[in-house]
């Protein structure tokens, strides 16, 4: 086994952060990214033309005394977390470290095993979700590079600058104005933090000090202390190209 300990040597505390599941299947956590995490390389994952490379599961407690073990697919990942998508009637709760990602590549029969925390979850559809989680320790490199070398895994290439452009948020249901800062972006998309929760998929408008203003969807939200951090990403691929090139140059 590479990584972290076995879900046996895992804190069973329960957390309270955050909000919890809603009806809706969101749920926003106390976990939040860094700008630095955003910004390192991320990595597809498929199935190649020989079939399934990859087993995962993840380990969780969904009470104290109950240890829940869960096949997961791999979305996207990189050396500080991954995206996984899973069916479930609810989505997996976060807001504590007993999580446990078991990650098998069927073809070295090698396993890693990474304790992780949710950062966010939203739901797909009947029983179906996909979650974001944030590694305690930073996940080998020479999984990636096999993923790599054997076809599973293709770096995703639209471009992330981190930054800390301020950024106007304007919602019209509710009609509502509040200010935050953008911390990373790229052409799909943004990375904002600000003092105010965002709803995961409402529609809204961000605007830059000069002006550029960009519509988007929020994808993701999640809570810290007294900021609230969220990914929005853009409706129209053109205008938010002009919008990630107006934020450079901030």
């Amino acid at each position: 086994m590479s990584g972290n300990s076995p879900i046996n040597g895992i804190s069973t505390t329960t957390g309270t952060c955050g909000s919890g599941v809603g009806d809706s299947g969101e749920y926003r956590s106390a976990g939040v990214p860094s700008t630095k995490d955003r910004t390192t390389p991320r990595f597809r994952v498929f199935d190649d033309r020989r079939g399934q490379r990859w087993s995962c599961h993840l380990s969780f407690r969904p009470t104290p005394d109950v240890v829940q073990r869960v096949p997961v697919d791999l979305v996207d990942l990189n050396t500080n977390g991954c995206a996984i998508r899973y069916r479930l009637p609810r989505a997996i709760p976060g807001g504590n470290g007993s999580t446990m990602l078991e990650i098998k590549n069927l073809s070295s029969d090698e396993t890693f095993q990474m304790l992780a925390r949710v950062c966010w979850s939203r739901q797909t559809g009947l029983d179906q979700f996909s979650s974001g989680l944030y590694f305690r320790r930073s996940l080998p490199g020479k999984l990636i590079l096999s993923g790599v070398r054997e076809g599973s895994m293709t770096r995703r290439v639209a471009e992330r600058v981190a930054t800390n452009a301020a950024v106007t948020i304007r919602q019209s249901d509710p009609q509502l104005t509040s200010q935050a800062a953008i911390t990373s972006a790229s052409m799909t998309g943004v990375q904002i933090v600000g003092t105010d929760a965002l709803t995961i998929g409402s529609r809204l408008m961000l605007q830059l000090a000069d002006g550029t203003a960009v519509v988007g969807t929020t994808v993701w939200s999640s809570e810290r202390e007294s900021q609230f951090a969220a990914g929005v990403a853009f409706i129209k691929l053109a205008t938010g190209r002009g919008f990630f090139e107006a934020v450079r140059r901030v």
